[in-house]
């Protein structure tokens, strides 16, 4: 189940505990992922986001583990790095009847040092640890927010773009793309290994989906203003400058 299907009150929850621990190593990692585009976007991203995803230097990885080890999370190493987790506990009312119960929840923090690998291939793209923006991140019940260093969107859409087809990676390429200029984010491309490879390969799904109408990435696109028309012909402009 994906975190859109949960109450307004109970994503919303998660989310602010997520950013409750992300603002205790805020100063230790340069933000990626949804929250990235958290960031960028503001309100505009449209969206919930659970995960909290992040890159540091790997001489930086051990003091970041004892940060999250001491507020009660585990560790739980991968082939990128380490996921750092605990069980969901509410503290947001669960409406009746709710469409979904969140106990098999997971807050989790992804840490990797910059370089981010494909699956079961050799493709990565690597972050320039140096190159960041500062944004900040509102919590949802209380007042205040959460400083972080971000990419810029030009990476971030570049990034996403080579990233499965899910309606969150769609969804925030779509957003990204409106503030992104797009021969920034071609030459990002281009300019990390060979990750163009891996864009255009995922283009296609990429554009199949975000025009279904009952696609998620699709109905979250359309609710928040964005024109998929216009969308689907910057993702085929770049297809084609990439080929």
């Amino acid at each position: 189940m994906n975190l859109e299907d949960y109450p307004v009150e109970i994503k919303q929850d998660i989310e602010d505990q997520s950013l409750e621990i992300l603002n205790i190593i805020s100063d230790d990692i340069i933000v990626i992922g949804g929250w990235a585009v958290r960031a960028l976007l503001q309100s505009r991203h449209a969206r919930y986001t659970l995960d909290v995803d992040g890159i540091t230097a790997t001489r930086k990885m051990g003091a970041v583990g004892k940060k999250l080890e001491a507020l009660g999370l585990k560790g739980r190493r991968a082939e990128w790095g380490v996921q750092y987790f605990k069980k969901y506990r509410p503290k947001a009312r669960i409406p009746a009847p709710a469409k979904a119960n969140p106990q098999d929840v997971e807050l989790r923090i992804e840490i990797s040092g910059p370089r981010i690998k494909e699956k079961r291939t050799h493709h990565f793209f690597e972050f320039d640890m140096d190159e960041y923006e500062k944004g900040t991140i509102p919590f949802h019940s209380k007042t205040g927010s959460v400083p972080v260093k971000i990419p810029p969107a030009r990476v971030m859409a570049a990034v996403k773009l080579g990233l499965p087809a899910d309606y969150k990676n769609n969804f925030d390429a779509a957003a990204l793309l409106g503030i992104a200029e797009i021969d920034e984010v071609i030459r990002t491309i281009k300019s990390n290994d060979d990750w163009s490879d891996v864009v255009v390969r995922r283009i296609p799904k990429f554009l199949g989906r975000i025009v279904q109408s009952d696609d998620l990435a699709h109905i979250l696109a359309v609710n928040a203003g964005i024109d998929i028309r216009e969308y689907t012909r910057k993702l085929r402009e770049i297809e084609s400058r990439l080929h």
